[in-house]
């Protein structure tokens, strides 16, 4: 049994050399450096540019990255978070493997990144709540006037994936599309379910239901630069709908028994064309 002044020399000496590691990573950590690896690793490895205005520790495996900016070569910003809170696993860097939990306070909802990366795996877990449409500046500046909360999960393990999406009190006013004016429409609920393999998303159930419209969408689309789109669309207008846009309902010819009006989307991602 150790003799009491040996047990308190000793737990002395790990107390001073944990306030010296605390000290360390305060005032000697390079986190310049740290920041400036961890966006020029994005820019290698993705189409995007990540931009950190600081790294701040909180504990041994904890960090607080602020004013987080992703975005696109041509400089869109796709998310932008002021404090993403940041957890490393020491024993997984042990291991030669990298894990990294990532929350963020975002678009007036929640945010939660989950990494994993070695052994011949990569995993993301992506899980959002609450986020508020209406608050994304990609949309506001793409003169889109949308409101309502969407959220979700996406698991990608390698290249193989699934997503699920849903969405709650969306509104669109004044939306045009390719010249054309939209209705303004009004959705109460909406879901997405999707699988994912390679650069090739599955969209197995995409609805939307509104008093004035129900949406109904299904098919695939590959997520690149020239990637091709091949959609199944099928609408169902409410009865003061359908006479307001009697005109535009008179090219679809294909119509159910259902009172689902159907008609194709297919070409490039970048311009899809109707097929009706």
């Amino acid at each position: 049994m150790l003799d009491k002044k040996i047990l308190i020399r000793r737990l002395s000496f790990a107390g001073y050399f944990f306030a010296v590691f605390l000290l360390f990573l305060l005032f000697l950590f390079p986190f310049d450096r740290v920041k400036a690896r961890i966006e020029s690793e994005v820019r290698l490895r993705t189409p995007l540019d990540l931009s950190v205005g600081r790294i701040s520790p909180r504990f041994f495996n904890s960090y607080v990255l602020s004013d987080v900016v992703l975005s696109d070569r041509q400089g869109k910003v796709l998310f932008e978070s002021a404090s993403v809170n940041t957890s490393v696993s020491l024993l997984s860097l042990l291991r030669g493997a990298l894990y990294v939990n990532m929350k963020a306070a975002a678009y007036g909802g929640e945010l939660l990144v989950k990494m994993q990366q070695g052994s011949g795996r990569q995993y993301l877990m992506l899980d959002a709540n609450g986020l508020d449409v209406s608050s994304y500046a990609l949309l506001k500046n793409s003169g889109f006037k949308l409101t309502g909360k969407i959220g979700g999960n996406l698991e990608l393990n390698n290249d193989t994936g699934k997503g699920r999406l849903w969405i709650k009190g969306i509104t669109s006013r004044e939306l045009k599309i390719k010249g054309f004016s939209i209705p303004d429409l009004d959705f109460d609920k909406g879901w997405l379910e999707a699988d994912i393999k390679g650069d090739r998303m599955m969209i197995r159930k995409l609805e939307l239901e509104g008093r004035e419209l129900k949406v109904q969408i299904t098919g695939d689309m590959v997520m690149r630069e020239r990637g091709i789109i091949n959609l199944t669309v099928r609408l169902k207008p409410s009865a003061r709908l359908a006479y307001e846009q009697s005109a535009v309902l008179s090219f679809l010819k294909n119509r159910d028994a259902d009172g689902f009006y159907q008609f194709t989307v297919g070409g490039l991602l970048s311009e899809p064309l109707p097929r009706l």
